[in-house]
């Protein structure tokens, strides 16, 4: 199977440690049919980091990224949606009459915070479903959100992640946790709004086939007939 190559033009250095996290596990992989690079590459690199989820931002340095990599076949824009769901500082309004050589972007719905945490499961991912209960329908600012993430997952520092974080039990959360995603609500009516998390879960399952499938669970014995 070809290598499958994405260049992603991030938001942040959140995104991108996530990226770098996910590669190194991506690369860890066995390799087959006498391949010598793994079946996923996403390609991340620092001066494709805007620092800012901006829609001229963002186009500027997709812009540039798309004029270094003239041959690449897929250059794809992760950010948070919050913006573009409040309209600041007239995102919604700018995506909304975005050239046609911009990509529709990817978003976290409505932040990095919220794609890590469908990564989890048990009390932690309930903890953050109460949260949504005032963050989802009108997404929190920083401010509001961040105290209430690093409650709900001690250790959590924005801008990096643990080492094993990205595993084929945490991608299979994912998977599992796609319909949690608040991105119901999309009050300007934007057009070409996609989810990073399920763009993820469709080239894994692509390039894994079955491997994000649950794992199955062996019935418990009969004690009458051992």
């Amino acid at each position: 199977m070809p290598t499958t190559r994405h260049i992603i033009v991030c938001e942040g250095e959140s995104e991108r440690a996530y990226l770098l996290r996910l590669q190194s596990f991506l690369d860890a992989q066995p390799m087959v049919d006498g391949g010598f690079e793994p079946r996923l590459r996403f390609i991340g690199p620092e001066h494709a980091v805007a620092k800012s989820g901006s829609f001229g931002r963002l186009k500027g340095t997709y812009n540039r990224t798309r004029a270094a990599n003239k041959r690449a076949a897929s250059i794809q824009v992760w950010t948070d949606f919050d913006l573009y769901h409040r309209n600041d500082a007239r995102c919604a309004d700018h995506y909304a009459a975005k050239p046609s050589g911009i990509p529709d972007f990817l978003f976290s719905f409505h932040n990095f915070e919220d794609f890590f945490a469908l990564h989890h499961e048990g009390d932690a991912l309930a903890e953050w479903l109460r949260l949504g209960q005032r963050h989802f329908a009108s997404p929190l600012h920083s401010q509001g959100y961040l105290p209430e993430i690093e409650r709900i997952f001690p250790g959590y520092a924005k801008g990096g992640l643990p080492a094993g974080f990205v595993s084929w039990q945490s991608l299979r959360n994912l998977k599992a946790h796609l319909h949690l995603q608040p991105n119901g609500a999309n009050p300007h009516n934007l057009l070409g709004i996609r989810s990073f998390a399920t763009f993820l879960v469709h080239e894994m399952e692509t390039a894994y086939p079955g491997a994000l499938d649950p794992t199955p669970v062996a019935p418990a014995p009969n004690p009458w007939f051992p």
